[in-house]
């Protein structure tokens, strides 16, 4: 229940920034709020920081949020098997 009130509170602030929001469609802001919050909240939505943050701290996302930006086109579903594949050495 703890990370709720976080999420709503990202969310929230995701939707009062229309140039941010605009930035991530809304499978993005619900699956990747927790991980956002957890990796990369240093940084404002819609930034390259945030990005190369997210990007940084890939291997710690959840299979949601991964599959959200996969989705949204954030990131390629070739560059997340890469990097699944470099992670267990196959």
């Amino acid at each position: 229940m703890r990370r709720v009130l976080p999420a709503a509170v990202v969310v929230a602030a995701w939707m009062a920034v229309p140039s941010s929001a605009d930035a991530y469609g809304p499978r993005v802001r619900k699956a990747c709020a927790n991980d956002y919050m957890d990796n990369c909240h240093l940084h404002r939505l819609g930034t390259p920081e945030l990005r190369a943050c997210m990007r940084k701290a890939g291997p710690k996302l959840t299979p949601q949020c991964v599959d959200a930006l996969v989705a949204e086109g954030e990131v390629s579903a070739k560059e997340v098997a890469q990097r699944r594949a470099s992670a267990t050495g196959k």
